[in-house]
């Protein structure tokens, strides 16, 4: 059985040293999320370890957003190299490496588009739909004789 998007947030937790998992407790506390969400609650998340503050992104965020609240914190405090593997692993976006830059395969901003366009996507890998072919580009493709 293949991780779940939980696991891949617990595994990139776990990757912060003491003093970076600090620094992460205080970001995610001061983390203004999207309307319909509330930050997570300092009492929560001062003596949490690893495995609760997983829970606590989980059950205020749900799976989807919880991973990329946590990408933005991490990229917020320069760990883009751990960003850029939660995003790849969980496909939730591709978080550049490069210093300042963050590209989200899909736009945080669209958020209901976004979640319907990648459940549109599940389900067409789930299903193996192909693509139609696009024979308006084919004379294009072609090499000449």
């Amino acid at each position: 059985m293949g991780k779940t998007l939980r696991d891949h947030l617990f595994d990139t937790i776990r990757e912060l040293g003491k003093s970076d998992l600090k620094t992460f407790k205080d970001k995610l506390n001061n983390f203004q999320p999207k309307e319909g969400y509330n930050p997570i609650r300092w009492g929560e998340l001062e003596k949490a370890d690893t495995v609760e503050i997983t829970r606590l992104l989980v059950s205020y965020y749900e799976e989807d957003y919880a991973v990329e609240v946590a990408g933005k914190v991490l990229e917020d405090m320069d760990k883009k190299n751990l960003a850029h593997n939660l995003f790849q692993a969980t496909g939730q976006g591709v978080a550049d490496p490069t210093p300042g830059k963050h590209q989200p395969g899909l736009s945080s901003d669209e958020d209901s588009d976004s979640d319907l366009l990648r459940r549109l996507q599940a389900l067409k890998d789930n299903r193996n739909v192909t693509e139609p072919q696009n024979d308006v580009m084919a004379p294009a493709l072609e090499t000449p004789q």
